[in-house]
């Protein structure tokens, strides 16, 4: 009988002490070829509201070729709260995934290797989410060109108008598309089964949606939380033939991956919340065409859309999509051997 009382006590001793050691939250940040940008985001993230014992930064280092490798390195060695995942090159969607496998934070944070964060928002984000109780947490972005100086910022406010499920929030908001835009609960998160996409470029296009529909609780903060680095040399904005290829590629991929979140979760969202995800999955289509005619391939890109029944385009929520050139732009590019004109005309201006 005794021994079953310190075999309890034990495991209650246990119990309490993994519940201490738990992180308040893990910001995973995957890192390709990021080294003029990197340390300017880890700095951002070290400079917080938040104890270095009770959170964890993750530099998941995905197969760079330049001093990313050992920039991750020497903050690792420097900072206790820092570590590093080297791993061969898969992506920013495996990097993702890898985050995810090693993260312990009550919370997680996506962050891009190549942006940064506001000082003193981690911590009061944490406390707002924990307080309220919620999966999913999000919060405004600011755009800040490469190299610039980023905008004087309010403290943080952390006002919370409502809590609601992620059905009635996209039936009432915007929703973005990135995953940096909110954190996560993880241990609801790792129950929801969800992974990044590996080997595309727009891999949070079918996670974002997929999570915030899954979530019962969800609220938003308008205090900006995150600065998105506007880069000339993204890998949104190649050009190279291969590259461009696979892209459209990935545009196709988000509107079918996006279209299985509607038909999963379609029973919870009424009409305002449907047409707006709706537009969300058909702007691939014409974000598609947009890059396709930049660099001459309309002709591939239209027999993919039609042999796939994607053709022809619908109408774009006018709450997200406003203005008389959207409808314009549904015409054109409706109307094939009209729209490769124009993109015949463009490639000779642009040669």
């Amino acid at each position: 009988m005794q021994i079953g009382k310190k075999s309890v006590n034990f495991a209650i001793c246990t119990y309490f002490i993994t519940k201490m050691q738990t992180k308040q939250l893990s910001v995973i940040v995957p890192c390709y070829n990021v080294e003029g940008y990197l340390p300017r985001c880890v700095d951002s993230l070290l400079h917080q509201d938040i104890n270095a014992e009770d959170y964890e930064i993750l530099l998941i280092d995905d197969g760079s070729t330049d001093a990313t490798v050992e920039i991750c390195d020497r903050y690792a060695a420097q900072y206790p709260q820092v570590s590093v995942i080297h791993q061969a090159n898969g992506g920013q969607g495996a990097a993702r995934n890898a985050g995810m496998d090693r993260a312990q934070g009550h919370y997680i944070f996506f962050v891009d290797g190549d942006d940064f964060v506001p000082e003193n928002r981690l911590g009061a984000l944490v406390s707002t989410a924990v307080s309220h109780q919620l999966e999913v947490l999000a919060f405004h972005s600011t755009d800040v060109v490469e190299h610039n100086e980023a905008p004087a910022l309010p403290a943080f406010a952390g006002k919370v108008e409502k809590v609601v499920s992620g059905a009635q929030y996209l039936s009432e908001n915007i929703m973005q598309g990135p995953v940096w835009w909110f954190i996560t609960k993880r241990d609801w998160l790792e129950s929801l089964h969800l992974r990044f996409a590996e080997g595309r470029k727009l891999e949070d296009s079918p996670f974002t949606p997929d999570v915030l529909l899954s979530a019962e609780r969800m609220a938003q903060v308008e205090d900006v939380c995150y600065f998105y680095v506007k880069r000339g040399s993204s890998t949104m904005n190649a050009t190279d033939r291969n590259h461009c290829m696979r892209m459209l590629n990935d545009f196709v991929f988000s509107y079918q991956s996006t279209d299985a979140v509607i038909a999963k979760h379609r029973h919870k969202m009424d009409e305002s919340a449907l047409k707006r995800l709706c537009s969300r999955r058909d702007s691939f289509l014409y974000f598609g065409i947009f890059r396709a005619l930049k660099v001459g391939m309309l002709k591939e890109y239209y027999a993919e859309l039609k042999a796939g029944g994607m053709l022809p385009l619908k109408a774009l929520d006018k709450r997200e999509f406003s203005g008389v050139k959207w409808t314009l732009l549904r015409h054109l590019f409706n109307c094939p051997p009209l729209t490769r004109f124009l993109g015949t005309i463009y490639t000779l201006i642009h040669k």
